[in-house]
């Protein structure tokens, strides 16, 4: 096939292949990342009409052998893996299994604060907004993303519970809700913060319509660990760690915890220290234990 006409249907079949990820609901960044995976997959294989599993094999291989780093090489590896099953289960029809042998990555551990050190950072935070941000983060489990994402109609005070909606930036994880609990202790004051305001409102806005940016909040706490004197290696989310390490060093069922947090399997929320308890038991935030 002449190289101009393959790289055509090539580029055709990755237009295809993104349009189809976006209608599967995945985020334009990672269908962008899995499109450019598949399109370097294709350009290697004799028919890119048709590639079979003995040339993703061999795609697979050149990948491993061509970074030096073997951490980088699995990432990348994984990366192409999963875009090439997509595409042949959704565009080809076909199932791709890899002889190939592909290690998981091991989930860092992540930072644990204690309930002092938590307490530091919020009583050395001036902002109110930030001050309520990591209240929040802690006694709620929220991802900052999630956190951000959040409007007013998502927080029942009476009930004390918060609707999670998702990933603010979109994507598959954006259509995933569920509910966790809201602090005795933060009611009162997010309800003073969002009392006559819209439903439709972000409950911590920013200056542009939307909610207020990440970076705005990553580099606050990061000022706040260090107006505390904390010098483990902490970001936001070390506190929706922290909430769910605490609540099972106080005997809160893992599955409960699960489902606090989202996780889609128990085997994710097992990084945390396991500790089992009852059942029926009646969860409250850790801020208020």
């Amino acid at each position: 096939m002449p190289a101009e006409k393959a790289n055509s249907e090539i580029a055709e079949h990755i237009r295809r292949f993104k349009e189809d990820l976006i209608k599967r609901d995945y985020s334009s960044r990672t269908a962008e990342v899995y499109a450019t995976a598949v399109a370097s997959f294709l350009r290697t294989v004799p028919n890119p009409t048709s590639p079979t599993a003995e040339d993703a094999d061999a795609y697979i291989g050149k990948v491993l052998e061509g970074s030096p780093d073997a951490q980088a090489s699995q990432s990348s590896v994984g990366i192409a893996a999963s875009a090439m099953k997509l595409y042949f289960k959704h565009m080809l029809g076909k199932p791709l299994k890899l002889s190939v042998e592909l290690k998981r990555r091991a989930r860092p551990i992540p930072t644990i604060l204690s309930k002092e050190e938590i307490q530091k950072i919020v009583s050395v935070t001036r902002n109110v907004s930030h001050r309520l941000i990591f209240q929040l983060m802690y006694s709620s489990g929220l991802k900052l993303d999630e956190l951000l994402g959040l409007r007013v109609k998502d927080v029942d005070i009476e009930g004390k519970r918060l609707v999670v909606r998702g990933n603010s930036t979109g994507g598959r994880k954006a259509k995933r809700k569920r509910e966790t609990i809201l602090s005795e202790k933060v009611a009162p004051m997010l309800h003073a913060f969002i009392v006559d305001r819209d439903p439709d409102d972000f409950v911590f806005p920013g200056i542009d319509g939307g909610h207020m940016t990440p970076r705005a909040v990553q580099k606050a706490f990061k000022q706040a660990l260090k107006k505390a004197g904390i010098a483990k290696r902490a970001s936001c989310n070390s506190l929706r760690h922290s909430f769910a390490v605490h609540l099972l060093q106080h005997g809160i069922d893992i599955k409960h915890v699960r489902r606090l947090l989202g996780h889609a399997r128990t085997e994710t929320t097992s990084i945390y220290k396991k500790l089992v308890s009852d059942g029926n038991v009646k969860i409250k935030s850790p801020l208020d234990m």
